[in-house]
């Protein structure tokens, strides 16, 4: 296991080829499938959100309407199973089942977020308006009786079993898309409220739902909570932290200049980013669009300290586009393609890129990451033939679509991932230099490149696929003479490294997100060399010296 390990970490770090008979780039998809999965009960799972584990193998959540049923081994909360409750599937490295579980109360809970902690633990987050009941254990916020959603969050240790779960709202509809864990070791959460000053709500709305930003501490209670917004309308979808201990959050809006909105829109809806401090104070907004409607879904930082911003866009040459939309009838209007825009540091746009297919259909960009190369991997829906930038025809209505494009935007190869039915997510991870694990949700059956039957609905399915095209060599030039070891390991606020040393050495420190978070150049001709951490949030991060590549966790 441990040889295993330390071959993928050293596959983490080492160079991306993707090389046609020419030298050059290949535009051909090179993924070659390696398995997949189907996790689900007899009525309907959807999928909406998952990600990598520090064991190698994947979480995936969402709301499930099922009951102990197929592969999923508990009772939704509802009797009627009328309303979802939050189900997670943990997995192995392969594919394997290894445990499930299903959180809710007897009303509608919907989950949208979830991350693993640095205890090892996951943070769930999404929606609800259950009462206390089932596994919820506060009331939901209300006015006068009527139903309205809030926040709702649960934490679990790595086995899924609940530790605590908390309610945020105020008394009109509280919805949460994303949640992290902080330096602290507390959580932020992000999502859109209607609600004015009343719950847990401190500042009035500026209009019809706002941004809302809540702030926790390690054990769930609340530290401090932020409202952003215009006078019309705003729906957050994405929050990450930075490297500057701040947050990046966005998701569109409908204001022109007023409230905290700094920018006039250029169309019905733009793409609008917020860049905050650890406290909450806001430190600049960006508004991007065209004439028409611009939706952002993602938002992440870039290893150069930018941001890569991602959803879909009905415009056509105008605003912040500068690429038309590949609907060439737009009758009435046109359908969304992909809109992928790059910008440094301040929110200054660098470029922007349009990806579609022609057919009067479209698509649906959900989710935009830097890869180990620094190009881009983007993920979404389409419903398009073959066209525009699409090379692969549909097997079923609506496939899951996925572009890779160099570090400055352009088309590397996209990849229809084949079902016989209607698809929903569009979720991506990359796992070396060489694999990506794809999920979603579908109500396919076998066929295309599912191997399982429905067992009923939709069901979450997984996907792991490899470029057998590249060639992953190690550098044997180390700078290191013998392996090295680290210690303490978890550590607080310093790591010994102990190694022999010859010549110039440098360490440098990665989060799971493959940023660089820190880097020291190692001068000293001693065996071992500390490097103070006390910087870095609590979490899991892999320390490269040379060749060698360790995990560490910070606590």
């Amino acid at each position: 296991m441990k040889k295993q390990l330390l071959f993928i970490l050293f596959i983490f770090f080492s160079p991306l080829l993707w090389r046609g008979a020419g030298g050059e780039v290949s535009a051909q998809n090179p993924l070659v499938k390696q398995w997949d999965y189907r996790f689900g009960g007899t009525s309907g799972d959807l999928l909406w959100t998952f990600l990598q584990t520090s064991d190698g193998g994947y979480i995936l959540g969402g709301q499930s309407f099922s009951d102990s049923s197929g592969d999923k081994t508990q009772n939704s909360w509802d009797s009627l199973s009328s309303t979802g409750d939050y189900w997670i599937v943990k997995i192995d490295s392969a594919g394997n089942k290894q445990w499930d579980k299903d959180f809710g109360g007897t009303g509608d809970d919907r989950m949208y977020s979830l991350q693993q902690t640095a205890d090892g633990g996951y943070i769930l987050g999404g929606t609800t308006d259950s009462d206390s009941s089932g596994n919820k254990s506060q009331d939901t916020w209300h006015y006068n009786g009527s139903s309205s959603f809030d926040y709702w969050i649960v934490k679990i240790d790595s086995l899924g079993n609940k530790q605590w779960d908390k309610d945020f709202g105020g008394i009109n509809y509280d919805q949460l898309y994303a949640v992290q864990q902080t330096a602290d070791g507390g959580y932020i959460l992000g999502g859109n409220s209607s609600s004015g000053i009343t719950g847990d709500k401190t500042q009035p709305n500026w209009g019809g739902a706002d941004y809302w930003i809540v702030k926790i501490d390690s054990l769930g209670n609340k530290q401090w909570d932020k409202d952003f917004g215009g006078t019309n309308t705003e729906e957050l979808f994405s929050l990450k932290k930075t490297a500057d201990g701040g947050y990046i959050f966005g998701g569109f809006s409908y204001s022109g200049i007023s409230g905290d909105k700094t920018q006039p829109s250029w169309g019905s809806m733009d793409y609008w980013i917020i860049k905050i401090d650890s406290l909450g104070n806001k430190q600049w907004d960006k508004d991007f669009g065209g004439t028409g409607g611009d939706w952002l879904y993602s938002s992440d930082q870039t290893a150069d300290g930018g941001y890569i911003l991602g959803g879909h866009s009905v415009s056509n040459i105008s605003g912040d586009k500068t690429g038309n939309n590949w609907d060439t009838l737009c009758n009435p209007v046109c359908t969304p393609d992909y809109w992928v825009i790059k910008t440094d540091a301040q929110g200054n746009k660098q470029w922007d890129k349009d990806f579609g297919g022609t057919d009067y259909e479209h698509e649906r960009g959900r989710s935009c990451f830097q890869t180990f190369d620094k190009g881009y991997l983007i993920t979404g829906l389409s419903f398009s033939a073959i066209s525009g930038d699409k090379t692969e025809n549909n097997l079923g209505p609506k496939q899951m679509w996925i572009i890779k494009t160099d570090s400055l935007g352009n088309k590397q190869w996209d990849k229809t991932i084949f079902t016989p039915g209607h698809d929903e997510g569009g979720f991506a991870v990359q796992i070396d230099e060489s694999c990506y694990v794809f999920a979603n949700a579908t109500d396919g059956g076998m066929g295309g490149y599912k191997s399982q039957l429905s067992q009923g609905n939709y069901d979450y399915w997984i996907i792991k696929f490899c470029d057998s095209t590249t060639t992953t060599s190690i550098n044997t030039n180390s700078n290191f003479q013998i392996p090295i070891s680290i210690y303490p390991n978890p550590a607080y606020e310093s790591l010994v490294v102990s190694g022999q040393w010859s010549g110039k050495k440098e360490i440098e420190i990665y989060d799971l997100f493959r940023r660089r978070v820190l880097k020291s150049e190692v001068k000293s001709q001693t065996s071992e060399t500390t490097i103070n951490i006390s910087s870095l949030s609590p979490g899991i991060y892999f320390l490269k010296a040379g060749n060698e590549v360790r995990k560490v966790v910070k606590e």
